[in-house]
């Protein structure tokens, strides 16, 4: 049987949004730098001229001083201390002499939009603290200046400034917190998210080995029963053979007792135990009988499926199951294809279904359906590989090796 191409996996398309909102969460302090470089280069280039031209400052000290002003926001994001002290300085220096009549004086709209910047960067990124300091500092520096020529318009800038920057500190506080809730957040729903994953491949993980074990514990118990009566079976045995034969009954037990063991504690107190047989992969013909009464449009083919170790028997029969049901529940109303082949030492699983015809609501689910196949098979030392075909269906492809067991019987023989 010639090989199929393993289906092409669906990986998820990475938009430019999103390649954005990763760097921005790798690089949180490049975010900053641009945003306080973005700030001073505005107010920079709106303040020199207007230092120059309005308040008659020589062009070189508006430049010069206007540039340590505005370049103490960009400062801020790593030495908030340094940046309030060179900001309240150079404000004081350019605004030292009134300005003329009719010009806001000494907090112009230039020097209350950088305070502003200046203790929103600082509130928000390091804190209440050095946020109240870079407050008080030029608050207090420049306000000061009013003293020289106490009018209206001194006292009404005073007035407005301080307001402004306690808004900005309130907006900058909310932030803060709420940057600190939603990383809170985002790390209690990745350590949710990974235990819940442990939880899922613990929980298949004891399915599954509950059931190797029920598979296991039915070869026993054979090899214990037959091991018992072979003295009463067959004619004429040997003494030595009889007691080989007592040997092998005697460690079957020990191995069945020790399994039981094993089992309970795999199970726990709480979940009796379970004393029906396994399915196996003679009752897929059932399993796809029953979806078809439910209305599902599901086919089987199924080829050379005898001598089939019980094992890999019972891991097909429930890979088989949560594929179809996965395909009815996911993809309503589509066909299903059910392929089981054994041929050269493997066993061959497909289940596919055909595109639907419209995109389907989508369904609830833990979603650990195929870590448990995967499960399944790589503890077989198989493989199984999922995704999307070239026509818009969704293929399930299992390959799990078959070793003889020894026995030379059929599955129905074993049943």
């Amino acid at each position: 049987m010639a090989r199929q191409k393993r289906p092409k996996r669906v990986r998820p398309r990475r938009t430019r949004q999103g390649a954005v909102g990763r760097w921005v969460r790798q690089h949180p302090i490049a975010v900053w730098y641009v945003s306080a470089s973005a700030v001073a280069a505005v107010l920079y280039a709106v303040a020199a001229p207007l230092e120059a031209v309005q308040y008659g400052a020589p062009v070189l000290v508006a430049l010069l001083i206007t540039a340590a002003r505005f370049g103490a926001i960009v400062l801020a994001v790593r030495f908030p201390l340094s940046a309030a002290m060179l900001f309240a300085a150079a404000s004081v220096v350019v605004r030292w002499s009134p300005a003329p009549n009719g010009l806001p004086w000494p907090w112009t709209v230039t020097t209350m939009v950088g305070f502003v910047a200046l203790v929103l960067i600082v509130w928000a990124r390091h804190g209440w603290l050095r946020g109240l300091i870079v407050y008080a500092v030029p608050a207090v520096s420049v306000s000061a200046l009013a003293a020289i020529e106490f009018d209206a318009r001194s006292l009404s800038g005073f007035i407005v400034a301080v307001s402004v920057g306690a808004v900005a500190a309130g907006a900058a506080a909310l932030l803060r917190e709420r940057a600190r809730l939603g990383r809170a957040l985002t790390k209690e729903r990745e350590v949710s998210e990974a235990e819940q994953e442990r939880r899922l491949v613990s929980e298949e993980r004891q399915r599954i080995a509950r059931e190797l074990h029920d598979v296991v514990a039915h070869g026993l118990s054979l090899i214990q029963v037959q091991a018992t009566s072979a003295r009463y079976r067959l004619q004429d045995v040997p003494d030595d053979a009889a007691a080989e034969f007592d040997d092998i009954a005697a460690s079957a037990r020990t191995s069945l007792a020790e399994m039981r063991h094993l089992l309970g504690a795999l199970r726990g107190d709480e979940q009796p135990a379970q004393h029906a047989p396994q399915p196996t992969i003679e009752d897929v013909g059932d399993l796809v009988a029953d979806a078809r009464r439910a209305g599902a449009d599901a086919s089987l083919t199924a080829v050379n499926l005898d001598s089939v170790p019980t094992a890999v028997s019972l891991t097909s029969y429930r890979i088989v199951q949560e594929a179809l049901s996965n395909a009815i529940r996911h993809a309503p109303g589509t066909r299903v294809d059910i392929a089981l082949h054994h041929d050269d030492g493997r066993l061959l699983i497909e289940v596919r279904n055909s595109a639907p015809a419209q995109p389907a609501p989508r369904a609830s689910g833990s979603g650990h359906g195929l870590i448990g196949m995967r499960e399944r098979a790589g503890l077989l030392g198989g493989t199984l590989t999922a995704g999307a075909t070239d026509v818009g269906g969704y293929l399930i492809r299992a390959e799990l090796p078959v070793e003889s067991d020894g026995t030379g019987q059929s599955m129905t023989e074993d049943r």
